[in-house]
């Protein structure tokens, strides 16, 4: 984050229930005074969500600050890295950025929130409704060093609120707002209207400002697979190189089926990722004092979002502009029709013409043509969902997502991370649903953890990713035995295989001769064969389940006995050490249908189930069974479960139904 900041901004969306009396301005309009840190009065509000150095000022003492209610007369201060929420009765929420203080307080029209510095943003979702009989009414003023701004409750809005050592402003993004300044001048603002304050004289500006962004880098660099930049006015793509490289505006990027890409804004935490065969040009990126922007032409695919914590963030696309205030994580997909946007963490705006519509984590948004409001609906968790447990697998080609659950409801922090250390983020911010669906890697681990409101961890897991072996290394049936002193092992699945023991040359031999006992029972081999070479072979079946001891004795041309022969151990077992599922069918890319036929064998004490639903196995551990696909594109999501072992799905990726 910059420490370079011209102002301290406050990025507001206020949340207030006022009445008829309190929208018309009074002759005589009241500031109210600043609001004391001592004493403790009543219940306002309940603090939550807290992330780094948040502390909480109560009585004149300041300590850390954990989640509860916070009382008339209290400050909370955040630090470098540090961010809070603060709840009001109503359902409404405010979320502090870093190296912010406020103070709440009452006076004869309702709660106060004195903004010292900082960000704070505060959010009127859409759907609040209006207090009804026997519900305890909102108002919620905000008090900035220049004036006092109030915004009604009926609606949703959004305001932002900035404060410079000798001017202020508000910008009215959504909603209105009404604004007494401190010589008791009074303005009402709506949405595209702004507030600018300079030498205590309060101005009405109709046009919004455009704030100059000083122009930054942004780096590509690959993530998996393969990814390829086309530098502006050339027609040939070429592999991104090893070490990143720096984009120039116009230059295009693009990721091959199961490729990923990062960009990352220098000065911001904020990533954007390229998903599997996207494409995208970037435009140009910009930033000025706590805002980022990076507008960018997606051509087609998915592209992921991860808005830093503590900064002002807006993604520019054709025909759509996301803005977050605050730490936010989702997914942007260009379709046929429009946008597809996935909100996983956080809180954001989205921004079409006019038309400004909230969305956040748990829900997703239909954009279609060029203008109007989205249709917005929740999220459901992704077909592959995994619980609070550590070393899970997946085995995937092209699986687009995956969903980490745990028990326990409200709103929650998420991080995850592609490190244990969780020094490299994927995704972070809030939720408010027990579970959160995050992008599936083509290879490597995923970690993540799940914190309360008070910063204690409620659950936590991880899970790699890779493409399912081959099955011919899951039969791991190694039916060729040396000689020497380590026990070769023998796991085979429906049949006792072929077995071939071999062993060293002997100078004077003819032939030799190996014997098969089993453990225990040396007074007469269960097989036996003389051969000319090094080599003797039993053919499938000859040995069944068990412990063996075996020998080579070499022989010369007389069959007497040039030495004594060395016994070996030799184990076979039915594959109950084996962790691999084997799936027969269907293959990846099969065409789906309203039901699938899925066949293979799992390994002795295993648990099986398809799509959620428990599978039966043989008395040899083989399944055969008909399935009904989940998701899109259409799945087969196989989950097995041992005692001991971590899960193990492994996904089958089938076509769409079409003509």
């Amino acid at each position: 984050m910059s420490t370079a900041r011209p102002w301290l901004l406050a990025l507001l969306l206020l949340a207030s229930g006022c009445d008829e009396d309190a929208a018309t301005p009074s002759a005589t309009p009241v500031v109210p005074a600043a609001v004391p840190d001592a004493g403790v009065g009543a219940e306002l509000a309940r603090l939550e969500g807290l992330t780094g150095d948040v502390r909480l000022e109560r009585g004149g003492k300041s300590v850390p600050a954990v989640a509860g209610p916070l009382h008339g007369g209290d400050a909370v201060e955040t630090g470098a890295g540090g961010a809070a929420t603060v709840r009001f009765p109503d359902g409404r929420s405010v979320e502090v950025g870093e190296d912010a203080r406020f103070a709440l307080g009452e006076d004869s029209g309702g709660i106060v929130m004195q903004v010292e510095r900082g960000i704070v943003l505060s959010r009127v979702p859409a759907g609040t409704k209006p207090a009804g009989p026997g519900t305890k009414k909102v108002t919620l003023s905000i008090l900035t060093p220049f004036g006092l701004t109030r915004v009604g409750s009926d609606a949703p809005s959004e305001v932002s609120v900035a404060v410079e050592k000798d001017a202020g402003r508000v910008e009215v993004r959504l909603g209105a707002i009404e604004f007494v300044g401190k010589d008791g001048q009074q303005l009402r603002a709506a949405q595209g209207e702004s507030v600018s304050v300079a030498q205590g004289k309060a101005e009405l500006v109709r046009t919004p400002r455009v704030v100059e962004l000083a122009p930054i880098p942004v780096t590509v660099r690959l993530g998996a697979g393969r990814a390829e930049v086309r530098p502006k006015g050339t027609v040939h793509w070429r592999p991104v190189a090893k070490q990143g490289e720096v984009l120039s505006p116009g230059d295009g990027v693009r990721t091959r089926q199961g490729g990923t890409a990062v960009l990352a804004l220098q000065g911001s935490s904020s990533v954007l990722s390229l998903g599997s065969a996207t494409e995208l040009v970037l435009e140009s990126a910009g930033q000025g004092g706590t805002t980022d922007e990076a507008r960018v032409d997606l051509r087609q695919g998915g592209l992921g979002l991860q808005l830093a914590q503590g900064r002002t963030s807006r993604v520019v696309l054709p025909g759509l502009d996301v803005e977050g205030h605050g730490a936010a994580g989702l997914e942007v997909r260009r379709t046929s029709t429009g946008y597809r946007v996935d909100a996983f963490t956080g809180q954001v705006t989205l921004v079409r013409g006019e038309s400004r519509q909230p969305l956040r984590a748990g829900e997703r948004a239909t954009l279609e043509g060029d203008s109007g409001t989205a249709r917005v609906e929740p999220l459901q968790p992704a077909a592959v969902a995994l619980g609070a447990s550590e070393g899970a697998e997946v085995h995937h080609q092209g699986l687009p997502e995956v969903a980490f659950t745990w028990e326990g409801e409200g709103a929650m922090r998420v991080e995850v991370a592609t490190d244990a250390g969780f020094t490299r983020p994927v995704l972070a911010g809030t939720v408010y649903r027990p579970f959160v669906n995050v992008p599936a890697l083509a290879r490597g681990t995923l970690y993540w953890r799940v914190r309360r409101e008070d910063g204690t961890e409620l659950a936590k897991g991880s899970a790699s990713f890779a493409p399912e072996r081959p099955s011919k290394d899951l039969d791991r049936v190694r039916n060729v035995v040396p000689e020497g002193p380590e026990k070769t092992t023998i796991f085979y699945q429906d049949k006792p295989p072929a077995v071939t023991f071999t062993y060293g040359e002997e100078a004077s031999a003819a032939k030799y001769r190996v014997a098969v006992y089993r453990m225990g029972a040396l007074g007469t081999p269960v097989a036996e064969r003389t051969v000319a070479d090094t080599r003797a072979a039993l053919d499938a079946g000859a040995l069944s389940e068990g412990s063996y001891l075996w020998s080579v004795t070499p022989l010369s041309a007389s069959g007497a006995q040039l030495r004594g022969g060395r016994m070996n151990k030799l184990e076979l077992v039915y594959d109950n050490s084996v962790p691999e599922l084997v799936v027969t069918s269907p293959r990846n890319g099969t065409r789906a249908a309203e039901k699938v036929r899925a066949m293979g064998v799992a390994p002795v004490d295993a648990r099986l189930s398809i799509n959620g639903r428990p599978v039966p196995l043989d008395g040899k551990h083989r399944f055969s069974t008909w399935v009904e696909p989940v998701g899109s594109p259409p799945l087969l999501v196989f989950k097995m479960e041992r005692p001991g072992a971590p899960e193990v799905h492994t996904v089958r990726t089938l076509k769409q139904r079409g003509p």
